[in-house]
């Protein structure tokens, strides 16, 4: 579980060829089973059951940046960088929820948008290239993403809206009650037995 193979293929010739694959090196990657590949620019992208998503510079191993956690199982990855976009931005899918990840700085993915985007697992996310015809005769083409899932949906969704950063919501200013007006009046007031001595005192005049 959790185990990447690289294997070398040779492929022996005659009048009924075949493939002779020798194993080259192997991986302990993940800590459970891996549920999808991606590879491309001398960098392999895995998606795997134990909730992260890791990065592997085949090229430079020990440059590798950390994994990408995730709260729930990762059952599919997008990384916009090795499509024909060559985007630095990387979408996952995990449990029902899709994200979007700004991944300029490998080191320092920066989550910049979670989305309930199905109501059980997502199961794929790719791109898709819409091409439609603009009144000037000229074609147009829109980057979308199109993600399935296990609850029998396929949805797409505008590449720009999925960039684009929400509006964080204000926190509500909750004002601290005013006090409640003293039942007392304000001033001077003299106790009972201050009162009979300036009685006294006036008296004695």
């Amino acid at each position: 579980m959790g185990i990447i193979k690289f294997w070398f293929l040779t492929k022996d010739g005659g009048s009924s060829p075949t493939w002779r694959g020798t194993l080259r090196e192997e991986l302990i990657h993940h800590r459970t089973r891996i549920n999808e590949m991606l590879y491309g620019s001398d960098h392999l992208w895995t998606a795997s059951a134990d909730g992260t998503v890791q990065v592997l510079n085949r090229a430079s191993p020990e440059k590798s940046p950390p994994p990408i956690e995730h709260p729930a199982p990762v059952r599919s990855i997008l990384p916009l960088a090795l499509t024909e976009l060559g985007e630095p931005y990387l979408l996952t899918g995990a449990g029902d929820m899709m994200r979007v990840y700004d991944v300029s700085t490998a080191d320092e993915p920066e989550l910049i948008r979670e989305m309930d985007a199905h109501w059980h697992d997502i199961t794929a996310i790719r791109l898709w290239k819409r091409v439609t015809a603009g009144s000037d005769g000229m074609s147009r083409i829109e980057p979308w993403i199109v993600s399935t899932s296990l609850d029998g949906t396929i949805r797409k969704w505008r590449l720009s809206e999925l960039l684009s950063l929400p509006p964080i919501p204000k926190e509500p200013v909750i004002s601290a009650p005013a006090p409640p007006p003293s039942s007392q009046k304000s001033g001077f007031k003299m106790t009972d037995d201050e009162e009979r001595e300036l009685a006294e005192l006036m008296d004695s005049d």
